[in-house]
């Protein structure tokens, strides 16, 4: 289906618009993070499955290979250490360490990809290492359910299986998410989350509503949203607009649950974003000064 470059952009923007409604939802269900994320992949995983499965077939097929499972694995990991980070922080906090995935990067490629990080990458590196170290000079919250210092360092840990798909994804030549790694991702969530699924208490419309939102709309309408527009789109925009996420995602748990993040947490949250921005503005410049040979 081709679409034009207005709803592309359209469509670039809603992406991170929908995906940003995550931590408020994830925080008002009232079952475990693992649980959460168990049944929003599998809602997920079913509906992108059929949205490209039967609406793309020629665009859908499943990729069993071993490098393909490595990322739907990390993806999925990514995912659940999300879910158990938004639970136990502030939603600022959880997204906010996944943007610290270049940091991981710099230092895990030159051992997987070979590639050597250019020594002015080192200084966005170290600026965005100082801005994430300032999250943990907020007083850190623990009781009735909230660990600050394991929230973040579950997001760290997310931040490090993103940089893990993106690197996998580079080292197999792909320009994004494999569709079937993204099918594959939620599936493979089930499959260690499944015995604190059945657990939950179904007897809750709310809780069951809410979670049904995050697997279909969240997370699945968000990416169909998303892999749409990336083809009609410039490699800025693509970098640029999805960054309205981070900015929203605590700013719906401030309007809606009266989550206030820690001031050290603001600041450190724009040094990181700031960093991201001027390094894809950058990396898009030197891209488009590039001509083939």
């Amino acid at each position: 289906m081709a679409i034009s470059k207005r709803t592309s952009v359209f469509f670039l923007i809603l992406a991170p618009i929908i995906w940003s409604t995550s931590s408020l939802l994830i925080k008002s269900v009232g079952w475990s993070s693992w649980a959460i994320a168990g049944w929003r992949s599998l809602i997920s995983g079913l509906f992108l499955w059929f949205c490209f499965r039967f609406v793309y077939p020629r665009d859908f097929r499943f990729d069993l290979s071993r490098a393909n499972l490595l990322v739907a694995l990390f993806y999925s990991l990514f995912g659940c250490l999300f879910a158990v980070s938004v639970k136990l922080t502030t939603a600022a906090n959880a997204i906010l360490m996944q943007y610290t995935a270049p940091i991981y990067i710099a230092f895990l490629a030159p051992l997987l990809l070979k590639e050597r990080t250019p020594r002015r990458d080192w200084i966005f590196v170290a600026v965005m290492a100082l801005g994430m170290s300032l999250f943990f000079m907020n007083d850190l919250e623990v009781g009735g359910g909230r660990d600050d210092l394991l929230g973040l360092l579950a997001g760290m840990g997310g931040g490090v299986c993103w940089a893990m798909v993106v690197m996998l994804l580079k080292k197999r030549g792909a320009d994004g998410m494999p569709l079937s790694g993204l099918v594959l991702g939620n599936f493979m969530t089930v499959m260690y989350c499944l015995p604190l699924m059945v657990t939950v208490n179904f007897l809750e419309p709310r809780d069951i509503g809410q979670v049904a939102a995050l697997g279909l709309i969240s997370l699945g309408l968000g990416y169909i949203f998303y892999l749409l527009a990336i083809k009609q789109v410039t490699a800025l925009e693509a970098a640029l607009i999805p960054a309205i996420e981070p900015l929203l995602n605590p700013t719906w748990t401030f309007l809606f649950i009266d989550e206030v993040p820690g001031a050290w947490t603001v600041v450190g949250g724009l040094v990181v974003l700031a960093t991201v921005l001027m390094k894809a503005v950058l990396s898009a410049r030197e891209g488009a000064g590039t001509k083939p040979s």
